[in-house]
Parts: C-alpha cells; structure tokens; sequence
C-alpha cells in the first residue's frame, strides 16, 4: 500500500511540474504545449522511461529519496522571449509548483492534526508529498543542463548583467548589449554540448552525487515539521 501511495504521488507530482511548465509558456503566448495535450494529469503524456522510472528507482534505491523528471513540455522560446521574463517565468514554473505542494502538504497536515482529523495512513500521504515534492524541486535547482536549474541560473544571469550593463550605460556613456548577446549564444552551445546522450549519463551521475551531499539535510527539515 506505501509503494503505491508513493508512486501515486511521485507521478503526479512530476505531472504536475511539467504541467506548470505548459501552463507558464501558455500564459505567456505560446500555445504549442496545449495543442500537443500536454496540458492534462493523463500520465501516459508525460512519462519519460529515464527521467520519471529509472532515475527516480535509483534515487530511492540509494538514498531512500525520490528525484527525477518527466518528458520536457515543448514550447518556442522566440514567442515566450517576447515577455522579458517569460523563459524565466517557464523555467520556474515547475520548480515553484514542487515547493508549493511539499508547503500545502505540510499545512493541510497541521490543519487536520489541528481538528483531530490524523490518522497513521492521513499523516503518511502528507508526508510523502511534502518530501517528493522538496526533494523534486530541490533536484531539479541544481544548475545541470539540461535541468530548470540551469536555465533558471541562465536567465538570472543574463538579467542580471543586463541590468548591471545599462547601469554602466548611464555612468559610461557607452553601450553593452552586445555582450549581453554573446552569452545568449555561449548559453545556447553549452545546452547543445550537454545535449549528447553520454554526457547526460555524465551529468546525471554528477547531479546524483551533489544531491546526495545535502538531500539528509532536506529529509531532516521536512521530517521536522511531522515531528518524525
């Protein structure tokens, strides 16, 4: 019954990362993700054999934790691009729906704890989706291509020196958009490098071995709140 609950949770929990994603790029303009259907709780549109069933069975096997990924939600950059923060705004999306449920998890939780509507099986439903939804979130903020974290980063970055650019602007007299451009470009090959296939086993392998340095400290946060 647990590993049931667990894979319940743990696919939709993806779903609806990937989910967030399509809904982000459509509020921004670009309707490709729901053309495609992917715009639906259906698994069968989402599942990817490495990223939702090999990975997340490593992850638990070694660390007792779940993280991983469904298939990417297509969608065009050249039409999001045109909000200033629309890739930003599509590359969180998934991230922030994660923290959010692992948050309402622990909140509905206390609420029922509060009007002695907790039972063994109630606490541990809440407590699973507060550690996968933590722990899918947490994974996917790690700056790997081709994971959100990377292109979270990325675009933080390019904002970042953007604005600090046009304030050297005012100051200099003297324009730095160019620069701003190349490492538009430099990003772009980097994505295209991590692309290949042996080097997305390397990656992951990479991204693994990080996660699992702090992911005990996660645990230990969320298993805090339940009083474990």
């Amino acid at each position: 019954m647990d590993l049931i609950l667990y894979i319940i949770i743990l696919l939709y929990s993806i779903i609806l990362h990937e989910i967030a994603h399509g809904y982000a790029a459509f509020r921004n303009g670009d309707d490709l993700a729901y053309r495609e259907g992917r715009l639906t709780l259906n698994p069968m549109s989402h599942i990817d054999p490495i990223g939702s069933i090999i990975v997340p069975l490593i992850g638990y096997a070694t660390f007792g934790i779940p993280f991983g990924w469904a298939k990417p939600v297509p969608y065009r950059p050249e039409i999001v691009r045109q909000n200033k923060y629309g890739i930003l705004e599509v590359s969180a999306a998934g991230v922030i729906t994660n923290f959010f449920l692992s948050f309402l998890a622990i909140l509905i939780f206390y609420i029922f704890s509060h009007f002695g509507l907790i039972n063994q099986a109630i606490s541990q439903g809440f407590y699973l989706m507060a550690v996968i939804n933590i722990m899918l979130a947490t994974f996917n903020l790690l700056p790997f291509p081709p994971a959100d974290g990377w292109h979270i980063f990325s675009e933080l970055y390019k904002h970042i020196k953007s604005f600090l650019n046009k304030i050297k602007s005012k100051i200099t007299g003297k324009h730095y958009h160019e620069a701003y451009y190349r490492e538009n470009n430099f990003t772009k090959k980097i994505n295209f490098f991590f692309s290949n296939p042996i080097m997305m086993i390397v990656i992951i392998f990479l991204a693994v071995q990080v996660f699992g340095l702090f992911s005990e400290y996660i645990l230990g946060f969320i298993n805090y709140f339940f009083l474990i």
